[in-house]
């Protein structure tokens, strides 16, 4: 078995603050739709705070990762851009849908993956937007008209909301049955590959 580097710890700490901070934001924001005991917070109070504080951690974090992203050159890894990403895209929802036994060739990131990342990308600017709308905060009042009152607001949050449940889970799915050896790279950095037999410093991804 031979090792190679697929994760730079920039890439590895950027996903496990994501994962973190979008937890507490999803779980604390289901609570303050729906309080119940089995959800972990005392009061509403506990679930706002949380809510609100993870707030600008998010902000702060995807802005920190787009500069990592335009700096590094990974943004084309990310981004459901390419020809072959629109031209798998069936074969990958054959896949997803258990009509096909295995997924198609992929790089780094399969054409789904991206598709995820870039549809996450697209809709944060909604989430924070009404967000900041429920706050009422009397700067952001423009924001209230625009999206026809809190009510419109609300609704569009807690459906942006379940679509980021839904594609986290979504997102574990796939990282977990596409390439399952994939799955340790996201902890260590690192790649397991077997070389293939009869050719020298060949390797089998």
């Amino acid at each position: 078995m031979k090792r190679i580097k697929r994760h730079t710890t920039e890439i590895r700490l950027f996903h496990w603050l994501f994962f973190l901070v979008v937890t507490i934001k999803i779980w604390s924001g289901f609570y303050i739709s729906f309080p119940h005991p089995l959800l972990g917070f005392p009061n509403l109070y506990y679930a706002r705070m949380a809510h609100a504080t993870m707030t600008p951690v998010l902000a702060a974090l995807l802005t920190f990762r787009l500069y990592f992203a335009l700096l590094s050159g990974d943004w084309r890894e990310l981004l459901f851009r390419r020809r072959s990403d629109f031209r798998q895209l069936g074969s990958w929802l054959r896949y997803f849908f258990f009509l096909a036994k295995q997924p198609p060739p992929q790089g780094k990131y399969s054409s789904m993956q991206r598709l995820l990342f870039t549809t996450w990308l697209l809709i944060m600017p909604l989430f924070f937007a009404t967000g900041v709308v429920m706050l009422n905060l009397p700067y952001f009042r423009w924001l209230n008209v625009f999206f026809g009152g809190q009510g419109i607001a609300r609704l569009l949050h807690y459906l942006v909301s379940v679509y980021l449940l839904a594609t986290v889970i979504l997102h574990v799915y796939l990282a977990l049955t596409e390439h399952p050896g994939k799955l340790p790279a996201m902890f260590s950095g690192f790649l397991p590959v077997r070389p293939k037999a009869g050719r020298d410093g060949g390797e089998d991804r």
